[in-house]
């Protein structure tokens, strides 16, 4: 059978990193050193496999840890610097979101494929051999593939979310009937920090229908009762709200998008002598919530000034 040259890398990376003792045998320089200072055989070799070896799976898991953790804060800042001048370029909040999030998904690939790598050189120090492993690849991952399908599908659509573009970490979706801020995106799940603060760790496979609430426009839309007795009421009413909306418009900072003029729809429903009028007003998705409520302020105020706002029952 042919040594695979993966096979040989992890067998001499677990000699380099640690130079072990003679896996698998009573030869080394741990247990001569341990021969030459009259300790039996027997005995020599018990400190080697059960207090030399456990030192070096340690220090292999040691060494692991701090180069995924510290090697994925340098790639963090490999990419952010690599992606700056395109963040500077076009002086766009979403694209330094999405450097932001493409430097969180390739850090999470290096700490998988470190983690790999300690693996398979603990798996060399400890005797297995890693050839037939390898070997029967094929018929390994055919097997894992078919019964971690969820898995696997996670990672696709992780992958597919990423180079779609579909979303970025700051941006607030919603979906299966989660509404919350993306705080952070790696290829298999997405957490989602929801409103009244808790962390939703969503699988990138179970996302089927998205809804993203930070890009583009919206309308920000405002539903009031007014109090109509006559078609004179209705009229001075829409007057009323048009001038209150128009001044939120023009009060609105240019952050907040509000280009266009509101829209007044009219009455959209009736209730004994109250007639439920909506507006509108088109602005940008992060600023929609405050301009809801600068709306209805205003709204409510300029009706109670015009004597238009119900009485109390």
């Amino acid at each position: 059978m042919t040594v695979t040259p993966w096979a040989t890398l992890s067998t001499r990376l677990s000699w380099a990193i640690v130079a072990p003792a003679s896996i698998g045998g009573n030869s080394g320089w741990f247990y001569d050193l341990l021969r030459k200072a009259g300790v039996s055989r027997s005995l020599a070799h018990t400190l080697v496999e059960f207090v030399l070896r456990p030192l070096e799976v340690v220090l292999v898991l040691l060494v692991a840890w701090l180069i995924a953790r510290y090697g994925a804060r340098l790639v963090r800042r490999l990419v952010r610097r690599l992606g700056q001048p395109a963040a500077n370029l076009s002086a766009s909040t979403r694209t330094s979101h999405r450097v932001e999030t493409n430097a969180a998904i390739v850090a999470n690939a290096w700490r998988f494929v470190i983690g790999v790598f300690a693996i398979a050189v603990i798996l060399g120090m400890l005797g297995i051999d890693l050839t037939p492993l390898l070997a029967s690849a094929t018929v390994i991952g055919a097997t894992i593939g078919f019964g971690a399908q969820a898995l696997v599908r996670d990672y696709l659509s992780g992958f597919l979310l990423t180079v779609e573009d579909q979303f970025v970490i700051g941006d607030t979706i919603s979906v299966n009937g989660i509404v919350g801020t993306v705080e952070d995106l790696s290829l298999r799940v997405t957490n989602i920090r929801t409103v009244d603060g808790s962390l939703v760790y969503q699988p990138n496979g179970d996302i089927r229908q998205l809804t993203n609430r930070s890009r583009g426009w919206a309308k920000a839309f405002v539903e009031v009762d007014v109090r109509v007795t006559s078609a004179d009421d209705l009229a001075r009413a829409t007057e009323v709200v048009t001038a209150a909306a128009a001044g939120v418009a023009r009060d609105a900072p240019p952050a907040a998008g509000c280009t266009q003029d509101p829209e007044v729809l009219g009455v959209v429903a009736t209730g004994g002598a109250n007639a439920t009028m909506r507006v509108m007003l088109r602005a940008n998705h992060g600023h929609r919530f405050a301009i809801e409520r600068a709306l209805r302020a205003a709204v409510v105020g300029a009706l109670a000034d015009a004597h238009l706002w119900p009485d109390p029952a």
